[in-house]
């Protein structure tokens, strides 16, 4: 029955809006809107205490998320730090071994190379350490090419126990700084 003749037979009577049919053939129930009542009161008399109001509400939230992302600075600040210490490392062992690789090519070069004289020993060779004055000579040309000052390869040589080309005393800044002119 048409919806006109439903009203007739109320007694014109409004009743409720029916649900409305969609093309699935599913009913849907209107929404209700709020009431005056739900809706927000706002004082609008002092906006400044709404404001502070809202801003002590939203305080400790800003507090909390605020230790979490310095915690989280620090975490990522902690594992830089070992990030690059340990390129350092990779670095260092890379250059330790182009280091050897080159001492040892350059040793084998002296040995095959025909009519080249067999190195020279020093009193180093005879203590046992095997040094060469080739040898001592390479290694502190090596560390002045790095940039390391005359008293830090003095340092290495006296840790590494090579013993100085007449074997008596010790190795110090000055006698490198002569070798090397």
């Amino acid at each position: 029955m048409n919806d006109f003749l439903r009203n007739m037979r109320t007694s014109h009577r409004k009743e409720a809006p029916h649900s409305k049919k969609t093309l699935a053939g599913n009913f849907h129930p209107q929404t209700d809107r709020r009431n005056i009542r739900d809706r927000r009161t706002i004082n609008t008399s002092d906006p400044m205490e709404n404001m502070s109001r809202q801003l002590g509400d939203l305080l400790p939230e800003i507090l909390e998320n605020t230790t979490v992302l310095t915690e989280q600075a620090v975490k990522l600040t902690a594992n830089n730090e070992l990030v690059i210490e340990a390129k350092i490392r990779q670095h260092n062992a890379v250059a330790d071994f182009f280091n050897t690789l080159n001492k040892m090519m350059s040793e084998s070069n002296k040995t095959t190379l025909p009519g080249a004289s067999p190195p020279k020993a020093t009193a180093s060779y005879a203590s046992g350490t095997h040094y060469t004055k080739d040898d001592i000579l390479t290694i502190i040309r090596n560390m002045r090419k790095q940039g390391t000052t005359y008293g830090i390869i003095a340092d290495y040589l006296k840790e590494k126990g090579i013993p100085t080309f007449s074997n008596r005393g010790e190795w110090h800044a000055q006698t490198i700084h002569r070798l090397c002119k």
